[in-house]
């Protein structure tokens, strides 16, 4: 439905998008049954694209509180080499999201080489694209915990224990204020029920591209799913 009909018809507009985002999450297989065709990436693109900035949000309103308690910390140097990197942090999520897209549709791919050679990179892609929307909520809440932090937590003296000079260094010191937050790091592990749920539809987006049966496309969409499960894992204890 174009923009025009949403502005004709907003109820039928709203009824149908919250219908196409509930099948995804709950009934994945009507899903890319009823509404996924097999042309053009400008849908999935943009989910990409929202993933990323719903987690940019947060990080970008941590940066501002971080970079506005810590300039006044004495011994500690926020110049633009360490702004530099801890902006990098505000693009993480972005590059994150693109990343993890790659994870999922070319591990996917890959792991379904051990039943057929049946399908195409570019359908897999296509239809892993809609297997990030749990990650979109997994980021929106993260979002939450970062901005919660940020009006919350308070950088001493003694906080910011690194002696070294290098914004290598600084950088990851100053920034771990904000991650090791128990809000943040809670959120961060709630991620890894998100990154499954990734990976149960991650499998209907699988079966048709392969033809493989329910179980075999489960079985293949594990593979990327327990691994980005187990890395969200090793982030959140790696943040304390």
């Amino acid at each position: 439905m174009g923009v025009s009909n949403a502005v004709r018809n907003p109820g039928s507009y709203l009824s149908r998008t919250l219908g196409l985002y509930r099948s995804l999450l709950v009934d994945p297989e009507r899903f890319y049954d009823e509404y996924i065709g097999t042309r053009g990436l400008k849908s999935e693109l943009a989910l990409v694209l929202v993933v990323g900035v719903v987690g940019a949000v947060g990080n970008y309103l941590v940066l501002q509180e971080l970079i506005n308690q810590v300039s006044t910390i004495q011994g500690v140097s926020i110049n633009q080499d360490v702004r530099f990197q801890l902006q990098q942090r505000v693009l993480e999520p972005l590059i994150g999201a693109v990343l993890v897209w790659i994870w999922y549709g070319m591990g996917m791919y890959a792991v379904g080489w051990l039943y057929t050679t049946i399908g195409t990179t570019y359908l897999t892609m296509k239809r892993a694209a809609w297997t990030l929307f749990p990650i979109l909520i997994a980021n929106l809440i993260h979002t939450a915990a970062m901005a919660y932090t940020s009006v919350t937590m308070e950088i001493g003296q003694g906080d910011i224990t690194t002696t070294s000079n290098l914004a290598e260094d600084i950088a990851p010191a100053v920034w771990s204020q904000a991650a090791g937050e128990i809000a943040v790091v809670a959120a961060t592990l709630v991620g890894v029920v998100f990154a499954l749920w990734a990976g149960y539809i991650g499998a209907y987006a699988i079966k048709d591209v392969r033809d493989l049966t329910v179980d075999e496309a489960y079985k293949v969409a594990a593979v990327p799913a327990v691994g980005y499960a187990l890395y969200i894992v090793y982030g959140a204890v790696t943040a304390l």
